[in-house]
């Protein structure tokens, strides 16, 4: 891992602890923080492959329209078998901004930065790097949770490219 990709990692979890303090019950008292758990399947153009992976994101509201998030996945490039696998450690910071939160099904978008580490029995460290990422997503309420799915796709800015990265994600919001 290149120092500089360190540093980005270093920065993301610095302000992943500093997001998480806890929000002012004055503020608003149904600002607090938001976990999610959730599955992603992602599109390379690096390999041209499909990884499938899991995604772990905190969120802290700074108001009713924007919310910073840090999130951690795992993806694994393994459909070509054990032995051929590649993984992927893709930490980000976001911003979300919530667009029409009155309705039940609230439609959103996300941007920030983030790191694209592989690792494993074929990676290579040339295809990995910082990114910046963009898309967009709905929150659909139940009971007691929430559901999201969201395309969220990423540059990977390599050492001698640049690629793109298209995740589709779903999950659960506790």
């Amino acid at each position: 891992m290149t120092r500089s990709l360190r540093l980005l990692v270093f920065a993301g979890l610095l302000a992943a602890v500093w997001m998480l303090q806890p929000v002012h019950e004055a503020a608003a008292q149904q600002m607090r923080p938001r976990f999610g758990l959730g599955f992603n399947t992602t599109l390379t153009t690096a390999d041209g492959v499909l990884g499938l992976g899991l995604r772990g994101r905190a969120s802290a509201p700074v108001n009713a329209d924007l919310s910073f998030a840090v999130d951690l996945g795992v993806t694994g490039f393994i459909l070509g078998g054990r032995d051929d696998a590649t993984y992927v450690f893709d930490p980000q910071v976001s911003a979300i901004v919530t667009l029409d939160s009155r309705q039940q099904r609230t439609p959103y978008i996300i941007g920030g930065i983030g790191a694209y580490v592989p690792f494993g029995n074929d990676s290579n460290d040339e295809d990995g790097g910082p990114t910046i990422h963009g898309g967009f997503g709905w929150v659909q309420d139940l009971q007691n949770t929430t559901l999201f799915y969201e395309i969220n796709p990423a540059l990977v800015i390599g050492e001698s490219a640049v690629d793109l990265v298209l995740p589709f994600r779903i999950g659960i919001i506790f």
